[in-house]
């Protein structure tokens, strides 16, 4: 992922209980919004994402990039 393109991902407070437990399935959580990546910094292990306005952080294991289809069921 680069900075610009557009993602999906989770926002970690709409997590369950039980997918923030079980670390080793994170990279499955549902990614229901969609926005545009600003930074991806791999060395601290974080994203910051443009969602709506605001700049979101994240874990990279709640993000990945955004397809066609994405766009064509919304």
């Amino acid at each position: 992922m680069k900075p610009g393109d557009l993602v999906r991902f989770a926002k970690w407070e709409e997590l369950t209980a039980e997918e923030i437990q079980h670390s080793n399935r994170w990279h499955m959580a549902p990614k229901p919004h969609i926005g545009v990546l600003v930074e991806h910094d791999r060395l601290m292990g974080s994203v910051k994402i443009l969602h709506e306005g605001t700049i979101i952080s994240a874990r990279p294991m709640f993000v990945e990039k955004a397809g066609r289809k994405d766009f064509e069921n919304r």
